[in-house]
């Protein structure tokens, strides 16, 4: 086996990897970090506070693949925590970039750090339960240099979904915008499943 020991990088880039609900976007989150590890490259995943799905210090995809994280507060200060954080690594990974807040900073200091020579890859959700951009979603794909879109399979029809349905108890569902949950709280939807509020 080969292991490169470029660990510097030329060129830094801000990657944002966006869809519904089990479109696999930590999956692919977990893979590129992964990439980038077998590279030589010293990597570190963060994940929100608020998500702990899975555990505490740990990312974890619905299919059950799991990397190490440090977990962060989703607001300004967090952030910086964050920022400060990632100073010793090449390669920086987010998870669920939609659950910081609004006014946090995320987006910029990300597209800071990237300017720094520096690889980010940052998951995020791309819509919420009623089909609205979340801001952060927004920001991030206007400063990325490379977007993967993914899809996934609406549960009702099995054509391509890009939309996240709440579910409580197998009833659509209104609610508060953030509402943390898996396969018993949300279903990928078409455009044509999709019911709005």
């Amino acid at each position: 086996m080969v292991y490169f020991t470029k660990k510097a990088l030329n060129i830094g880039k801000l990657v944002v990897i966006t869809g519904p609900m089990f479109s696999g976007k930590t999956s692919r989150l977990i893979e590129l970090l992964e990439r980038e590890r077998f590279a030589g490259r010293k990597v570190v995943l963060f994940k929100p506070e608020i998500d702990k799905r899975y555990g505490e210090a740990t990312v974890k995809t619905h299919k059950g693949i799991e990397l190490d994280a440090t977990v962060v507060r989703t607001n300004a200060a967090g952030v910086k925590a964050l920022e400060k954080a990632a100073s010793d690594y090449n390669v920086i990974g987010v998870d669920e970039a939609q659950f910081w807040d609004e006014n946090s900073g995320l987006e910029e200091v990300l597209d800071k750090i990237a300017s720094s020579k520096r690889i980010v890859y940052v998951s995020t959700l791309n819509k919420d339960y009623k089909g609205r951009p979340f801001g952060i979603s927004e920001s991030l794909l206007a400063y990325a240099d490379e977007i993967h879109s993914l899809t996934a399979v609406c549960t009702k029809c099995g054509e391509e979904a890009v939309f996240s349905q709440r579910m409580i108890d197998g009833v659509e569902e209104s609610g508060p915008r953030i509402v943390i949950g898996g396969k018993e709280a949300y279903q990928p939807r078409c455009r044509n499943c999709f019911m709005r509020d």
